[in-house]
């Protein structure tokens, strides 16, 4: 992956705001963009060198439920401290951007909400 590469996020339904204030009419709360706990510092993002945005969402939504795709660079991550691994696990393809350098809940929110925003930016990626 280089600087320039797509990293594609899939926005859970519940984390998918109507807006009437925003240029978009739905927007992506920043939990799309932090990490939980079950995911270990390591929140899952498909490279997009591998998938397009379309291909990323039909292939995660064979078994779970998203609503669209927000992407951000791997150069978006690193300017704010946060590296991007493509570790192809648990399929060809996957990557992940790093969490464990942030030493507070409150830095995770802060980085997120800075992903979620250069996401919103770039605008849907795709959109179901």
């Amino acid at each position: 992956m280089n600087s320039d590469t797509l990293l594609h996020r899939q926005v859970h339904p519940d984390f998918v705001q109507q807006s009437d204030v925003s240029s978009q009419v739905f927007e992506a709360s920043s939990a799309a963009f932090k990490p939980t706990p079950k995911d270990a510092n390591k929140l899952s993002v498909y490279n997009g060198e591998k998938f397009t945005a379309k291909a990323a969402f039909d292939h995660f939504t064979t078994q779970y439920a998203s609503r669209g795709v927000l992407s951000v660079t791997v150069n978006e991550c690193t300017t704010i401290g946060l590296n991007a691994v493509e570790d192809n696990n648990p399929f060809d393809g996957h990557a992940y951007i790093d969490f464990s350098s942030c030493t507070s809940e409150n830095q995770k929110k802060v980085k997120a909400k800075l992903l979620k925003n250069s996401a919103l930016k770039r605008g849907w990626s795709y959109f179901q």
